[in-house]
């Protein structure tokens, strides 16, 4: 069942506590707060509204408290019984190994999006699943949160063209029901805005998650009882906690200190001093420059300092024989689906010679190879046999690549991700792509960025390439758009500015299993039409610079049956927006269109392109879409911005 929206969700509370079904002007706003946690859960809903209306005092500050206190409430009041019952047998039906992987939801905050990838190597580092012989830890991770997800009880955030979630909530309510169990059974202790700031009795903490604005710290827990602690979780916090030294928790196997302002290189001092460390994100904090040290963290298998400041790796990095995933760099999103990505490449970080010796390495994102000494450690990675995502950025000489090049053809069999960015603005500074001599056929996703004149010719034989984007690419013209066309695995493809130069797009047959598709900025497309090619296409993300001169046309439940969303961002153009709300009419339930405005800059205004000047978000009656309402609206800055590239 589809959860309420709130003009339902507010028909139904005020229907549960007040006879009149009319709701008083001094409670509205924390009714809607209350219903704010029910996140639109008739269950909830009403259970909670039973409660109220069986109060005598219906002041707001009355109301407010129990929205403050609403997990305890969930443990004492017997109007919530019923409610906490149904959503723990949500928890109890679950098979024993997927029991402590959903607990551990509950160590991020309320309203938290947790990231697909982050969490499963968390899991992984927390010795939560059990690999196979043929599987690694993460692919086993992948299939748990699969299963949870298809319980439907947590709440999906972004999805991917391939229909893989890539993000989720806890739902409010449950997250009340798993934080109860966790402390009960000591599973993860909590410090901070949560009500559960106890070990319930217990002398040892094993996993702490301390959440932004606590100040009971001090009175609930004592060094004595987290020096203990395996797993220590601190996110988006403006200052540091004053029991955490860093020095005393030698058992940490897993440390996120993702969005903690606080935190600076001398903190990494006492941290590259955890033997035991396994998982460790600085990701989105003040961090600069990591310490030689850091590879005296053996066991290390994830460092994420992805949206700091490092562009360098020391060569202590090389040390680190477990490490599995090297994560730096960072991206803006444009759109509220996320669907256009920006990598800022300028962000990339170079990597010391003694690359070879990190043979674990499965992920590299993102390398800058600008110098000589970190284009010679390109030389390495064809040592890394068990290396499948890679992510490489080149600002200078076309030389720089030849290290690269040689690599790419010892890792044809592993790879399965690939981008490469060539920031040099030279002609046909990515050639080198089209003379390997053992490309990389088992590719499910290529990024390319820089000059071509046409395609790799083993772009062809890339049966299993699921996801694809070009930019910058210039010459690229209609015959190699046909290969493209005919690529049978192809569900997402991202054309962003100079990355397509031909006339029109979408023929008869072509991109027969295309569910995604990005135009970006592609000045000399003089038309877009779908003449029964993509018959598969769900969703259709625009950005005209200008008015094409044959328009847009074929969007219609004729020619695009399953198209369910149709999104503008940046400057929207009046007329072609108005003509795609036009065509949405057609589908039986209507189509979804929205758009997301940005100001007109002078150079636009030149070209001709006419733009509303706000940011309103237009929606027509949604066909199949999945709780588009709960993603929040990214607006950030242009997407002809110099120095960003778009995946």
């Amino acid at each position: 069942m589809k959860r309420l929206q709130m003009d339902d969700s507010e028909k139904l509370f005020f229907k549960t506590v007040f006879e009149s079904g009319k709701c008083p002007n001094d409670l509205l706003k924390v009714s809607n707060a209350i219903l704010a946690r029910c996140n639109g859960l008739p269950l909830a809903i009403v259970s909670i509204g039973r409660m109220l209306a069986r109060r005598q005092d219906k002041t707001s500050a009355e109301w407010q408290a129990v929205r403050d206190r609403l997990g305890s409430e969930l443990e004492i009041n017997p109007t919530l019984e019923g409610m906490r019952r149904i959503l723990a047998l949500s928890y109890n039906d679950l098979p024993y190994h997927l029991k402590a992987c959903f607990l551990y939801l509950c160590a991020f905050p309320e309203d938290f999006e947790i990231r697909r990838g982050s969490l499963i190597r968390r899991w992984a580092a927390e010795g939560l699943i059990i690999g196979m012989y043929d599987r690694s830890l993460e692919e086993i991770a992948q299939i748990c949160l699969d299963e949870i997800v298809s319980r439907n009880i947590i709440i999906p955030g972004q999805i991917g063209c391939s229909g893989k979630i890539k993000s989720c909530k806890v739902h409010d309510i449950m997250l009340e029901v798993i934080i109860a169990k966790s402390v009960k059974e000591n599973f993860i202790s909590f410090l901070g805005s949560s009500q559960y700031n106890t070990t319930a009795g217990h002398d040892k903490v094993r996993r702490l998650s301390i959440h932004p604005g606590g100040t009971q710290e001090k009175r609930t827990f004592s060094s004595k009882n987290i020096v203990h602690t395996r797993s220590l979780t601190i996110l988006n916090s403006t200052e540091k906690p004053v029991l955490i030294k860093f020095s005393r928790l030698i058992l940490l196997r897993v440390l996120d200190l993702e969005g903690c302002g606080w935190l600076r290189n001398k903190d990494l001092k006492d941290i590259c001093k955890l033997s035991l460390l396994r998982y460790l994100s600085l990701r989105n904090t003040a961090i600069s420059q990591l310490p030689n040290a850091v590879g005296k963290l053996k066991e290390l298998v994830t460092l994420d300092v992805r949206e700091t400041s490092v562009v360098e790796f020391p060569k202590g990095i090389t040390w680190l024989q477990n490490l599995n995933h090297l994560l730096v760099g960072g991206y803006s999103y444009y759109t509220r689906t996320r669907s256009v990505k920006h990598f800022w490449w300028n962000d990339g970080a170079k990597v010391p010679r003694g690359l070879g010796n990190m043979c674990a390495l499965q992920r590299i994102s993102h390398v800058d190879i600008s110098t000589e000494k970190s284009s010679n450690a390109m030389g390495e990675l064809g040592k890394l046999r068990q290396l499948t995502r890679l992510c490489v950025v080149n600002r200078k000489e076309a030389k720089l690549w030849k290290p690269f090049a040689k690599s790419l053809d010892e890792l044809s069999n592993s790879l399965r991700y690939l981008m490469v960015v060539d920031a040099s603005e030279k002609v046909e500074e990515l050639k080198f792509l089209a003379y390997l001599k053992n490309p990389p056929l088992s590719l499910q996703s290529l990024h390319l960025v820089g000059r071509l004149t046409r395609l790799p010719g083993w772009v062809s034989s890339l049966s299993n390439l699921a996801s694809l984007s070009l930019r910058q690419t210039y010459q690229l013209a209609k015959d190699s758009f046909e290969v493209l066309a005919k690529l049978p695995s192809l569900v997402s493809l991202k054309l962003y500015d100079k990355g397509y130069t031909g006339r029109a797009l979408f023929e008869e047959g072509w991109f027969p299993q295309l569910k995604q598709l990005v135009v970006d900025n592609l000045v000399q497309l003089e038309e877009l039409s779908f003449r029964g090619g993509a018959p598969n296409l769900e969703r259709l993300t625009l950005y005209f610079p200008c008015v094409p001169r044959g328009g847009v046309n074929g969007i219609g439940k004729e020619k695009l049956r399953k198209l369910r969303e149709v999104e503008f961002f940046g400057v929207v153009i009046e007329s072609i927006f108005e003509q795609v709300c036009e065509a949405a009419k057609e589908y039986p339930n209507h189509l979804k269109v929205t758009r997301e405005d940005r100001p007109t800059t002078t150079t636009e205004a030149a070209a001709g392109s006419s733009e509303q000047e706000s940011t309103d978000q237009v929606d027509m009656p949604a066909l199949g879409c999945e709780d588009d309402e709960a993603t929040p609206a990214w607006r950030v800055q242009p997407s002809t911005c110099p120095h960003t590239y778009t995946l």
